[in-house]
């Protein structure tokens, strides 16, 4: 983390109910907070991308001060690239939940090892073997 101070637990709170404005429950599917926006998958923002946390922080307290709707319709019609900022934020990590990705068939990233034997690796070479080594002179 880059020195900002994690959420506390009434800022998680107002977070997730922000979050489930986004992301409403719906029939077969996980609303925000459902999937962990306030818990784990907020961790992860802390974690990976620490510098929203004070997106999230402002945007928690003008929750804290408005209530999640005016703050996000207020947000959204004074900073429109903080909303689009916030909504990608909490959209990005629902999406990393591992219930969220089953539900929509995206089982997320699978490693996959490169395959390709020797043989082709040299075939593919050749030509710069070849070539030999040439240092290039480059623009003044």
């Amino acid at each position: 983390m880059t020195g900002a101070l994690p959420l506390d637990a009434s800022e998680r709170g107002l977070l997730a109910e922000l979050a489930d404005r986004l992301i409403p429950p719906a029939p077969g599917r996980l609303s925000a907070s459902e999937a962990g926006i306030a818990g784990s998958l907020l961790a992860a923002i802390e974690e990976h991308v620490p510098e929203r946390v004070a997106l999230l922080r402002a945007v928690v307290g003008r929750a804290g001060r408005d209530g999640p709707g005016a703050a996000l319709a207020g947000l959204k019609a004074e900073d429109l690239a903080a909303y689009d900022a916030f909504c990608e934020t909490i959209a990005a990590a629902y999406f990393m939940a591992p219930d969220v990705r089953a539900g929509v068939g995206f089982p997320g990233r699978v490693a996959v090892p490169a395959r390709a034997d020797a043989a082709e690796m040299a075939d593919l070479l050749l030509p710069v073997l070849e070539a030999g080594f040439a240092p290039r002179g480059y623009p003044r």
